[in-house]
């Protein structure tokens, strides 16, 4: 299973537990007060607030109420932030000495290790490669590293056509370089489940720890013109 996937899970389990928590006040509260005040044929409704015609209502202030509606939700986003917070930095750590180490030399692995309780990978030391974007295709540079770590194809896949194909190793984390030489493209790592910007003229990166072997489709998150939707690829990750 991969980094991506184990963090997305649990943010997610988290997300779902508390939208049908609030979801259940908010609803309950909501239900509650449409059929419990609720008025009928000739009678008149209760005047619990003294409203008189022509005269402003008068108010009915809760401090107590205002401090807590502000408190409670400031509260729940420090507690979303925080449990976000570890996940984000491990995917946007820094490339010398973060949680992937250094730059592989050769000879040397990552040796990726997945923390289940957090989610995050750790490695000794990453590999680099560049990807490089245009209308309407993506191309893989695998740089120096041996055909084992990283290696480039091409296939063809129904709906696509000719795709490029970018091989990997499993266990390896590699750090990508990235840049476009038109307009603004995203490659979207469907099974990794993580994306990134690449722009013209200038740099992005982005970390693919990779940790399960198999096939998965890279395609494109940022409309880029009329063949945005068949720009694709495939991330081959073997043993």
């Amino acid at each position: 299973m991969s980094v991506t996937t184990v963090l997305f899970d649990m943010l997610w389990d988290e997300y779902i537990l508390w939208s049908l928590f609030v979801s259940a006040i908010a609803f309950g509260w909501l239900y509650h007060h449409s059929f419990w005040f609720r008025s009928y044929d000739g009678e008149d409704p209760p005047n619990v607030d003294g409203l008189k015609v022509g005269v402003f209502p008068k108010h009915n202030d809760d401090m107590r109420l205002e401090v807590t509606w502000t408190i409670l939700p400031f509260l729940l986003i420090i507690y979303l932030t925080y449990i976000s917070w570890a996940p984000l930095d491990a995917m946007w750590t820094s490339p010398d000495g973060g949680v992937y180490g250094y730059e592989c030399v050769e000879g040397h692995y990552s040796d990726n290790q997945l923390d289940m309780g957090s989610g995050i990978v750790t490695s000794d030391c990453y590999h680099i490669i560049e990807i490089t974007a245009q209308q309407w295709f993506w191309s893989f540079d695998c740089l120096e590293l041996e055909d084992d770590l990283c290696d480039t194809d091409t296939d063809s896949v129904e709906v696509y056509g000719s795709v490029p194909i970018l091989k990997l190793k499993e266990g390896e984390t590699y750090f990508v370089v990235m840049e476009s030489e038109d307009v603004t493209h995203a490659p979207w790592f469907l099974n990794l489940g993580t994306k990134e910007d690449v722009l013209q003229g200038q740099q992005t990166t982005l970390w693919l720890p990779v940790t399960e072997s198999g096939d998965s489709m890279i395609l494109c998150a940022e409309y880029c013109g009329d063949a945005h939707s068949v720009m694709a690829a495939v991330l081959s990750i073997h043993n």
